[in-house]
């Protein structure tokens, strides 16, 4: 069925065909002026040019009443010369081909001179009377080129700088399950640094469970936050499933309904652990500075509990110096007391030169049973003071150490002396050996005293602890006992363990060393002794403390040898050439000489270079004996010395007597 036809239909078909094209032409005018098209026409053969709005004259910067320019003259004054040649050819294309081309060039436009980009739209058209014309349209496109290359600038600097950031940069699409809430992320970007800071490798295209499966919800649950609300988000976290810790930048990129998220990242992992690290060592620091503080305070009453019995005994003895029943118990206790102030810098300093790696062994061979003997000799009188038992259980076949006897039997008398110290009056100390089958002895030392709290019994070994066992015994002490214990042990290549069921249940420490061959070998390498000197001996003292140096005087003049006494280097050098004397006995930090220089003074003196030279100073390390014996000293010893000690040496300078090791 046919329409019928509008009245409006009906009234176009009754209008002359002008009233109709007219019509069109306005409607077509009104399009071009809205889109700020220019329409033109071209007569390729006349070279005859067509406007038909203004816009074409706004565009070339020409007024609007005057004549549209020929082809020719746009391409001449017109037309950037480097475009001719390309608008030409696609203008000669289209002409050949019959068929629409649209291309570009730049102008200067005439009013202002700027050069301006036109984009232009050529289609061929074959009127009525069978010429080819060109018909087209152009528009001034300068600000859409303008924004284009600001936008192509602005992509290749943010390329340029998201590629060269030491950053992790990743954008991610984050995927939301049915329920609407955040399950996943997908990778749609990445910088060269998000390798380095995650260690995945294509991450492209994929998603982060598909990469880490172990990967924490918390992170899409962050970046679906960050979606959802447009917020910019900075956290730390640790990502366990990469096995790192990250610092974290995202926002997000686009506007309302983007899922899409930047993300800026940093892997921290190393400074986290620095910085754990860093607070770690300040704990250790704290304790080890509140251990000090006890340490000094420690080492202050130590000092001073044997200081008070030696001065009550001087005025015991200066008050009754004709009562021997006063005196010879006071001259004992003193003894004592002077031997626990030297103990207790003895292992001071013994602690320190292993801290600082200067304290060498001697080793040698020797019997397992000769190191315990020396130690219980040395504690025997303490075990005995406090009425307590030792049993000693020990191999009847000897066994053999490679070993420092001297520090070995400093270990074992530590030992001994803590069980006495930490065990009541009446109590019982054991100590036993044992080889272990795999070449090696076990030596332990137990008690039934305060036992040693569970919780203390890792830290029993370290520096200034003083185990905590008991408040009310006898002894206190600095706690580097047993700290010295195991150093010791493990310079000998041993181990050393300490057991205890708990306080009040008694302890058992545990040291184990290497066994030597069995069958002892000849001493050999010990250098020859010197040849006899005959006594009386005439021995020079030297020392810038005159009380040291008097009293040691003495002490050898009751020997029968005869003395000088020098305090300082170059009295001493006067007295030594002038006297010549048998032994030397030289303070090293003396003002003036030195007691370096004074033993290279007396080497280089003829007549005393065999003078025997005997160094006396409070520095004992190895480095400070070599330095001794490069000046030319044959004994070293350390201060305090033990005068007895002296008039062993002496006596093996004497002929035909010998004389025990001086320990030098």
């Amino acid at each position: 069925m046919k329409k019928k036809p509008t009245i409006e239909l009906l009234r176009r078909r009754a209008e002359p065909p002008e009233e109709a094209l007219r019509e069109t032409e306005e409607r077509l005018r009104l399009a071009t002026e809205a889109t700020g098209l220019g329409v033109w026409l071209w007569d390729p053969v006349a070279d005859r040019m067509v406007w038909e709005n203004e816009r074409p004259f706004e565009i070339f910067g020409l007024e609007p009443s005057s004549e549209p320019p020929s082809a020719a003259r746009l391409l001449e004054e017109f037309i950037h010369p480097s475009d001719t040649g390309h608008l030409l050819r696609e203008i000669r294309r289209a002409m050949r081909t019959r068929s629409r081309r649209q291309l570009s060039c730049r102008i200067h436009r005439r009013n202002d001179g700027a050069l301006r980009w036109i984009e232009i739209t050529v289609r061929p058209r074959t009127m009525r009377d069978g010429r080819l014309w060109l018909l087209g349209t152009m528009a001034d496109v300068t600000g859409y080129r303008r924004a284009e290359a600001a936008l192509r600038s602005s992509e290749e600097l943010y390329r340029t700088v998201i590629a060269s950031m030491d950053e992790g940069f990743c954008l991610v699409e984050v995927l939301f399950d049915d329920g609407d809430a955040p399950c996943d992320y997908r990778f749609l970007e990445i910088n060269k640094a998000f390798e380095q800071h995650t260690g995945l490798n294509d991450a492209v295209g994929r998603t982060i469970r598909e990469l880490v499966p172990a990967h924490e919800p918390y992170w899409w649950e962050a970046y679906g936050r960050v979606a959802r609300t447009g917020e910019p988000v900075r956290f730390v976290s640790e990502a366990q499933g990469l096995a790192r810790w990250y610092d974290v930048y995202a926002t997000r990129l686009g506007g309302a309904g983007s899922r899409k998220v930047a993300v800026l990242f940093n892997d921290i992992t190393e400074r986290r652990r620095a910085d754990e690290e860093l607070r770690r060592l300040a704990a250790e620091l704290a304790r080890a500075d509140r251990r000090k503080n006890e340490f000094l305070a420690t080492l202050a009453h130590e000092l001073r509990n044997p200081l008070a019995p030696l001065r009550n005994g001087l005025r015991l003895m200066r008050i009754a110096a004709d009562r021997p029943e006063v005196v010879e118990p006071t001259r004992a206790m003193m003894e004592r007391q002077l031997a626990h102030m030297v103990q207790l810098v003895d292992d001071l300093l013994d602690v320190a030169r292993i801290s600082s790696g200067k304290l060498d062994l001697r080793l040698q061979r020797v019997a397992l049973h000769t190191v315990v003997d020396s130690a219980v000799e040395t504690c025997g009188p303490q075990i005995e003071a406090r009425r307590q038992s030792l049993g000693l259980d020990l191999p009847s076949l000897p066994m053999w150490l490679r070993a420092d006897p001297v520090r070995l039997s400093q270990v074992l008398g530590n030992l001994l002396h803590n069980a006495s110290k930490y065990t009541p009056e009446g109590g019982h100390i054991g100590l036993s050996a044992a080889p272990d089958g795999e070449g090696a002895v076990r030596i332990t030392v137990h008690d039934d005293g305060a036992g040693i709290a569970p919780d203390l019994l890792p830290s029993v070994f370290d520096m200034f602890t003083q185990g905590g066992r008991s408040a009310d015994t006898l002894y206190g002490g600095l706690g580097i006992g047993l700290a010295l214990v195991r150093r010791l042990v493990e310079q000998h290549g041993g181990t050393v363990a300490a057991e205890s069921a708990g306080t009040g249940q008694g302890s058992a420490f545990h040291v184990g060393l290497p066994l030597a061959s069995p069958a002892p070998a000849a001493s050999a390498g010990e250098p020859p002794p010197r040849p006899p000197i005959a006594a009386p001996l005439r021995v020079l003292v030297a020392d810038d403390n005159a009380d040291s140096a008097d009293t040691l005087a003495m002490v050898l003049e009751t020997e029968g040898h005869e003395l000088r006494v020098a305090h300082d280097g170059a009295e001493a050098l006067r007295l030594a050439q002038a006297w010549r004397p048998d032994l030397a006995i030289l303070d090293i930090g003396m003002p003036g000489l030195n007691g370096h220089e004074v033993a290279r003074a007396l080497r280089a003196t003829p007549g005393l270079e065999d003078i025997v030279l005997l160094a006396l100073t409070g520095w004992g390390s190895a480095e400070d004996r070599a330095r001794s014996a490069a000046s030319g000293f044959d004994l070293h010893l350390t201060k305090p010395v033990d005068p007895l000690q002296v008039l062993r040496l002496l006596a093996r300078l004497r002929p035909g007597v010998a004389a025990p090791a001086d320990g030098a």
